[in-house]
């Protein structure tokens, strides 16, 4: 017996990596998936644009219609960095199950932060320091991540609002897995429940950055400006776990 099929919405820095990998072997025959940095390099392409803040906005209607596109051809396992999406799960979720996997918000802000850190060679690379990135507009929405991939309302929304973060609680929880990082075994428990099929999650995309190096940046004064921004995506951790 097949398992189920399944969309797999990857946020940064929550894991994700590993379980795509794990779900895409278990596919082989019938998976795919959209690559940020091709698909952000493909839109730069076509449309010849070089405003690249915007462009990390913009990019993201692309990768939508790209997952739309896979689904519509009958993969079976999409798994990606593609936000929620109210036409996707209104048309495909009698048969896909729709699942993914959230991290403690503030330690997905943190990682994500060295993630992109000095990494030029990169689309979405960041050149300030930790001080000066909070005080910029792509730290609001790095602390609006969760609201932003799962509201499911137009990329031009304040992802910070009432709005945006109770959208995104409502389509979570429409969700058939919403798992949490620190807590492995219950997810793969549910994915055999859902999927009919058990999978074994590894271990990728390790932190780039010592520990050490981490401690020193991230100042206790510097954390606790992460923690406020970071206040509509732990809004949205404390209304889908605690």
């Amino acid at each position: 017996m097949l398992p189920a099929p399944v969309v797999f919405h990857h946020v940064p820095k929550c894991g994700g990596t590993s379980v795509g990998r794990a779900l895409r072997w278990h596919y082989i025959l019938s998976q795919d998936t959209v690559l940020p940095e091709a698909s952000f390099r493909a839109f730069e392409a076509f449309t010849g644009r070089n405003d690249r803040m915007q462009m990390l906005t913009d990019v993201l209607d692309l990768r939508e219609q790209m997952m739309l596109y896979q689904l519509f051809r009958g993969i079976r396992c999409f798994s990606g960095h593609v936000r929620f999406s109210n036409i996707a799960f209104e048309i495909f979720s009698p048969e896909y199950r729709f699942i993914t996997i959230l991290r403690e918000p503030v330690a997905r802000f943190i990682s994500h932060f060295f993630w992109d850190y000095g990494r030029t060679d990169k689309y979405a690379y960041i050149e300030e320091g930790f001080a000066e990135f909070l005080e910029t507009p792509r730290a609001k929405e790095f602390g609006a991540t969760y609201s932003r991939f799962f509201c499911g309302l137009p990329k031009e929304t304040d992802f910070s609002s009432d709005k945006a973060i109770d959208a995104a609680i409502h389509n979570l929880k429409r969700m058939d897995i919403v798992g949490r990082l620190d807590d492995l075994p219950t997810f793969e428990k549910e994915l055999k429940n859902k999927l009919g099929s058990r999978i074994r999650i590894g271990h990728e995309n390790k932190m780039r950055q010592p520990n050490e190096i981490k401690s020193q940046t991230v100042t206790p004064e510097l954390l606790e400006k992460a923690k406020v921004l970071c206040t509509p995506d732990i809004l949205i951790w404390q209304a889908m776990f605690e």
